[in-house]
Formats: structure tokens, sequence, C-alpha cells
């Protein structure tokens, strides 16, 4: 759903591959832009504590010769169990930028 919003939002000044090829396995979205420059976007499930993906994302970065990626976390996790996941990541490959996207939010509801 994502490479479908971003291959809309792009409006061919760029486009979307999703799950390509990268030496060691899939990445799940390659980002182009008309300018040649390439985004590597991994998307992951947080569902407790642990916080998936950067080594699979550094290795990806590797293959295809970037210095930053883009981790984006669906975060599924209930409101008292969220912990914080950290804005970047530093690797050997890069930097790892994270993005969280909360899939479960409080109900407004119970806010007040």
């Amino acid at each position: 759903m994502l490479a479908v919003f971003a291959r809309a939002k792009l409006a061919g000044k760029g486009a979307t591959i999703r799950e390509a090829v990268s030496g060691t396995g899939f990445v799940d979205i390659l980002v182009t832009f008309s300018s040649g420059l390439l985004h590597v976007v991994e998307l992951k499930m947080l569902k407790g504590r642990d916080v998936p993906g950067p080594a699979q994302l550094a290795i990806y970065m590797g293959h295809k010769n970037r210095k930053t990626g883009w981790l984006v976390f669906f975060d599924t996790r209930k409101p008292n169990r969220k912990t914080t996941v950290p804005p970047s990541f530093k690797r050997s490959a890069g930097t790892i930028r994270t993005v969280v996207i909360d899939i479960n939010p409080i109900p407004p509801h119970q806010l007040t």
C-alpha cells in the first residue's frame, strides 16, 4: 500500500519498485527520482520490544551502494506496551532513518 501511495505522489517525477532483488533478499520498496536518486525502504511490523530490520536493511543498502536507508514501522503494539524507537541507527553501511506509523492508537473515547 505504501508503494502505491508513493507511486501516486511521485506523479511522473520518479518511480517505485516493489520487492526488488538485492543480493541476499528482496527490498520491500525502492524509490527513485527523475534525478536518479535512489531510496531503499524496508517495511516492518512492531509487535513487541524488539526493533526488527536494521541489520537486514544495512545489507540491502550495501548491495545498492546507498549510505542512507529508510525503515518504516507499522506499530501494532497496545498503547501501554509502546517503547521508543530511535529516529535513526548508525551501521557500517550508513544511516538508517526510521518512521513509525501507529496503527493501534488510543481510541478517542479513552483519551479523556
